[in-house]
């Protein structure tokens, strides 16, 4: 293990136990057997330790979630159901990191952490519109940020019994009493007023596309920086006024040699 990693385990067990602010830089460098100073040529902060925490575990978990090995043949719903079941079982074999979360979450404190927290909260946002209009299709598409909104709500309440309780919940059960529940909603659409019918004009569809296709080359991507650089490049081009056809053109040939993508960047180009 390479003293970064390290540096972030002991971070997430100090914070875990004691808090953020109660947790020095000193002691995280000592766990590892550094000086305070050398703490620094890794990381710029304690802050800085605990935004790269949250990206790591949100990179880590979204890469289990998609390179898993589900036995084929699976509907929709089955296949929603085995991901919602295997991120039940990474959150429990991830209490502590969860335990470092809630207990003392610095984010009012730092702009970088809200920041980052808004970031990863319309990832998930979005990657779970997705997967809910998979399975649920047309029909949940008049509701689907209320269908988002129970699914979100639904999961954290059983987290806490599961992590701050250490409720004995059967995983299995508990991930298709959740589905069970989105079921039972979307079949009784024709009876529900969504809520959050304003809420797509704070996401453009074309954000939607850019967030979608970021969060798949970081998933599935065969070379994820050489990808990621051209989405970067390719996002900032389309962003100009006098943007070059030439080059989006391009880029786009470039990102398509990735299967992976095909879907994602098919939605782009609505746009273009």
């Amino acid at each position: 293990m390479d003293k970064r990693q390290e540096l972030m385990n002991h971070a997430v067990h100090f914070f875990s136990i004691k808090g953020f602010h109660q947790t020095s830089v000193q002691e995280i460098a000592k766990a590892a057997g550094i000086s305070k100073g050398a703490f620094y040529k890794h990381f710029d902060s304690k802050e800085g330790i605990f935004v790269e925490i949250l990206k790591q575990y949100h990179e880590d978990l979204t890469r289990d979630l998609n390179s898993a090995d589900f036995e084929p043949g699976l509907t929709n719903r089955e296949f929603f159901k085995k991901k919602l079941l295997l991120e039940i079982e990474r959150t429990v074999m991830n209490k502590e990191f969860f335990l470092m979360v809630f207990k003392d979450f610095p984010a009012n404190d730092n702009e970088l952490m809200q920041n980052l927290l808004q970031e990863l909260r319309m990832a998930q946002l979005v990657l779970h519109k997705y997967s809910l209009l998979e399975v649920y299709g047309d029909r949940a598409k008049p509701f689907i940020y209320d269908l988002v909104t129970v699914y979100e709500g639904i999961k954290k309440e059983y987290y806490f019994y599961l992590i701050f309780e250490n409720r004995p919940i059967n995983k299995e059960l508990l991930a298709e009493f959740i589905v069970a529940s989105l079921d039972a909603i979307v079949s009784h659409s024709e009876k529900i007023q969504p809520v959050l019918t304003g809420f797509t004009s704070t996401i453009s569809p074309l954000e939607e596309a850019y967030n979608q296709l970021e969060e798949q080359i970081k998933q599935t991507s065969s070379q994820r920086e050489k990808h990621l650089s051209a989405f970067l490049m390719l996002k900032e081009e389309m962003a100009k006024q006098d943007a070059k056809a030439f080059l989006v053109e391009a880029l786009l040939d470039y990102l398509k040699q990735e299967e992976s993508l095909a879907t994602e960047l098919s939605t782009l180009e609505k746009f273009i």
